[in-house]
């Protein structure tokens, strides 16, 4: 009875001990969530605060810039690079452009640029500018342009480089094309890198060309005027002796013009050029004189110089007499004093 009585009583203690064990793994399984929720909340606030202490408040309550804003805030972004950074916005490449707009974005939404670049007027008067710079532009290289007559495209006068000609060109247009054409908005537009880029080329090729044509002219024009001379002076045959005679007779009054004197030209006298006695003599008294100017100057100098020792030697002279002067009345004291 006693063996049943404690076996029942060990089964009892072991049951107790698992729900133990039990519960509390529950426990820490339901308080575990709680505290990782806590822990984000708490993250989630220093986010928000990090965030409202990086965005300041903006002059002007502008907007903070992003890299979607690149095409609306490009005049007053090219303007910002012409006036703080000597920059022309059309001269940079992609790469480079990318990141200067990184650069002024960021500094736009930290509030360090000056209070009238976020005035709206600025922006405004970038616009307005950057309009007038292309219609400038449009002005200087003038476009082909197609124009409509009678509901017919004068394009069709224009004929490809193979001769054919397109089917599109010919006839009025069609509805869809006629709303597109209307929906479009008239007036001049900024232009783009690329439209700059490719006036500037075709510019460069245009100037290549006329040097060209005028070298040509040029050289063509040398080529008839020499024909023309040779008609008019008859010249022997190309190897023989006669021709090379007459190249040496060219070639020998060509240096007898180059020896002959110009007009207007002064003889000079060759002792302006060489010098004669009196020069000599001049210049033997002139560095007897320098030489008297610096004996002068070196006796000036040693005078001061012992004026100077003169005037030390007595400060000192003063002084120790001074010094002695002292010494003897402290002298003095100690012997009335101490006998």
């Amino acid at each position: 009875m006693a063996d049943k009585s404690g076996s029942t009583k060990y089964h009892r203690d072991i049951k107790i001990q698992l729900k133990t064990q039990t519960d509390l793994a529950r426990d820490s399984c339901s308080k575990r969530p709680k505290y990782h929720h806590h822990q984000a909340q708490q993250h989630s606030r220093k986010r928000k605060r990090s965030l409202c202490e990086i965005l300041p408040t903006l002059p002007f309550n502008s907007k903070p810039l992003a890299k979607d804003h690149f095409n609306e805030y490009k005049p007053i972004f090219g303007l910002y690079l012409d006036i703080q950074k000597n920059k022309i916005f059309e001269e940079l490449d992609v790469k480079e452009v990318k990141g200067r707009w990184k650069s002024f974005m960021h500094k736009w939404n930290r509030g360090e640029l000056s209070e009238g670049w976020y005035d709206p007027s600025t922006k405004q008067k970038a616009y307005e500018k950057a309009i007038i710079k292309y219609s400038q532009t449009v002005e200087e290289v003038p476009e082909i342009v197609p124009k409509r007559q009678n509901g017919t495209d004068s394009c069709s006068d224009i004929e490809s480089n193979d001769g054919n000609q397109s089917d599109q060109s010919f006839g009025p247009m069609l509805p869809g094309q006629e709303m597109r054409s209307k929906s479009r908005k008239l007036g001049p537009t900024i232009p783009s890198i690329q439209d700059i880029q490719l006036i500037r080329e075709n510019a460069a090729d245009a100037r290549i060309a006329r040097y060209n044509e005028e070298k040509m002219a040029q050289k063509a024009d040398l080529n008839e005027q020499k024909a023309i001379l040779d008609e008019l002076i008859p010249q022997s045959m190309a190897g023989t002796r006669e021709r090379k005679l007459e190249k040496k007779r060219d070639l020998n009054e060509k240096r007898k013009s180059f020896r002959e004197k110009s007009p207007g030209t002064v003889d000079i006298p060759d002792s302006d050029l060489l010098g004669d006695r009196n020069d000599f003599e001049l210049y033997q008294k002139a560095k007897r004189e320098m030489e008297r100017k610096k004996n002068e100057r070196e006796l000036r100098k040693e005078a001061f110089l012992r004026v100077r020792v003169a005037e030390r030697e007595e400060r000192l002279r003063k002084y120790r007499e001074k010094e002695e002067a002292t010494i003897g009345m402290f002298k003095a004291l100690a012997k009335e004093r101490f006998g």
